[in-house]
């Protein structure tokens, strides 16, 4: 309190007044007192007190002691209170990246629209714009033909043998289809001793049937599908084979092509008939047709069934061929309208699976196409050339948009980049070319 600090400078003050009286009277004698460098010690320290003793005066209660220089006492600085939460502040959200779930579910959705797009009818038309060798029964009469001479020959061969043996050799048309399915059979096997032992054996049944039938178009169903499938097992042995040995396969793609559309459009003419003898069966009677349409069914399993491998192999064959690019893409396009036909015609998934990976070689295609067509517009435009620029812009941004319709969410933002810098620079042409025009004058 202010009454203990009066009194404690007082006692101080007396004390540095005895002292220094002392001082006084020990310098005025003629001896110097021993006590003298105490004495002065103790003034020295009552002066040390004082000052501390202010000091704690100033800085303790807040009141200052009277002086000259008198200041205002400090004031503490309150503690700085944490600011207030922005109203309706959200936390930043973070942007997960789609699951496989639903970026499958996205390109379902892309493939059923491009389905869509897509005919809808198998017919004969149908038949004649997509395939590529059997598009009419003209051709797929040719397509017997080159069997039935195979047959023919080695029928005249056994019949020159047999003039010469003592026993008779077989005419079954049965024995030479197992014969060939032994040769698929064997372990071993070269392609000469394949196709002999398959494509001449399943020619030679062709024609012995033939024989009893008066006709390929008379032959009974079961065994024209057996005759397609023994050649069609060949050809993918022999594909194997060639695999093995690093060979091509692209002449062994187009002989499986034309086999499984002679088969698919074998197997069309052969329902058509079906349909008109029910028909025509029914047509002013009571009778039920049921169980000619039930047969015709089951050959339309087997025309899906065709048109999946006939998507298979086009589907290979895209990825196969990678320097004819056009080729690459007729591959690729080949393989989508078939599926695409076959979805339709049965809601295949096995269909639809494939057709995912079919698109994915579409898209990258189509965005490849986009990138050479920009750099050619560049090149159109660093020579001035208007029509060559406008045309090749148009074209990239056509690839560009179709290669974006058919992506999916991640793959469809980074094409989306490249795109809009694209427009971006079309905007700057445009502007270009305008100056060009009027520097040309009318």
């Amino acid at each position: 309190s202010s009454g203990c600090q009066a009194a404690l400078l007082h006692r101080i003050g007396d004390t540095i007044t005895f002292n220094i009286k002392r001082l006084l009277n020990t310098m005025s004698s003629s001896k110097i007192s021993p006590i003298l460098p105490l004495s002065i010690g103790a003034v020295f320290i009552a002066v040390a007190a004082i000052g501390l003793v202010l000091s704690l005066t100033r800085d303790g209660d807040g009141e200052a002691v009277d002086s000259p220089s008198n200041k205002p006492p400090r004031v503490a600085a309150a503690p700085r209170e944490p600011l207030p939460p922005r109203p309706n502040a959200e936390p930043d959200k973070v942007e997960e990246a789609p699951s496989e779930e639903e970026l499958r579910r996205q390109l379902v959705r892309i493939l059923l629209g491009r389905i869509a797009q897509t005919d809808r009818e198998f017919n004969g038309a149908w038949l004649q714009k997509t395939h590529q060798f059997i598009k009419t029964p003209e051709d797929l009469r040719a397509f017997w033909d080159e069997y039935l001479q195979i047959g023919r020959s080695r029928s005249a061969l056994m019949a020159r043998a047999q003039a010469h043996s003592k026993k008779r050799l077989p005419q079954d048309p049965r024995y030479f289809v197992s014969q060939a399915n032994a040769t698929l059979t064997e372990k071993e096997n070269t392609e000469a001793i394949l196709r002999k032992g398959v494509s001449e054996n399943m020619a030679l049944a062709l024609f012995k049937k033939q024989e009893e039938t008066e006709g390929v178009e008379h032959i009974e169903e079961e065994f024209m599908g057996n005759f397609y499938k023994k050649l069609l097992a060949m050809y993918r042995l022999l594909e194997k084979r060639a695999e093995e040995q690093g060979k091509d396969t692209k002449d062994l793609i187009e002989e499986r092509v034309r086999t499984l559309e002679a088969a698919i459009y074998d197997r069309h003419m052969h329902i058509e008939n079906r349909k008109r003898m029910a028909r025509k069966k029914k047509e002013g009677t009571s009778q039920s047709a049921a169980s000619e349409l039930f047969r015709t069914d089951q050959m339309e399993k087997v025309v899906n069934s065709h048109m999946l491998a006939l998507g298979q192999v086009y589907f290979d064959g895209a990825i196969a061929e990678v320097i004819d690019r056009e080729k690459h893409q007729y591959y690729a396009d080949q393989a989508f309208k078939t599926l695409a036909m076959v979805y339709q015609r049965s809601h295949s998934g096995e269909a639809l699976n494939l057709m995912r990976e079919v698109n994915d070689i579409q898209r990258n295609y189509l965005h490849r196409l986009a990138k050479v067509n920009w750099k050619r517009a560049q090149v159109a435009v660093a020579a001035d050339s208007v029509g060559k620029a406008d045309e090749a812009y148009y074209v990239a941004t056509q690839r560009y948009l179709q290669a974006m319709g058919q992506s999916v969410e991640g793959r469809r933002e980074l094409i989306a980049r490249e795109f809009f810098i694209l427009k971006e620079e079309i905007g700057r042409w445009q502007a270009q070319k305008t100056l060009l025009t009027a520097a040309d004058g009318p």
